[in-house]
């Protein structure tokens, strides 16, 4: 007995919902920095002299300044959830296939591959920003 009982049909299934559900993550983020960006703007401002570049006023409020900060420190968690979504799906997918293609040692390694550290850094070669 290997330990692999896969369903091909209930796979895809899966796969199709999580991907759609993880598909929308970009669609949230999106609307969280606007939304975060609108409530920081609506918040009202203080006026500091002389603080500005160029001689401009620098204007915002406290709790613009601990929205922009709280934003700042939140979006690597959103783009760790989505590189994580992705790199696990794109395991499930590679062991699926070498499973059904009957190489159980490629399917072992996709699947330990696919709980490996996720990679953040834009920097790196072969990491992409999502």
């Amino acid at each position: 007995m290997t330990g692999w009982d896969l369903k091909p049909q209930g796979i895809s299934g899966v796969l199709r919902t999580t991907g759609e559900a993880a598909g929308k993550i970009q669609t949230y983020a999106t609307a969280y920095g606007d939304h975060l960006t609108s409530a920081a703007s609506s918040a009202g401002t203080i006026t500091a002299e002389g603080g500005g570049e160029g001689g401009e006023k620098a204007t915002g409020g406290l709790v613009a300044l601990a929205l922009s900060q709280f934003a700042e420190h939140t979006t690597s968690d959103l783009k760790y959830v989505a590189a994580r979504a992705g790199k696990s799906l794109q395991g499930a997918v590679d062991a699926t296939t070498a499973y059904l293609n009957g190489d159980l040692e490629m399917a072992a390694e996709a699947q330990r591959k696919a709980l490996g550290a996720v990679d953040l850094d834009p920097k790196k070669p072969g990491v992409q920003e999502r």
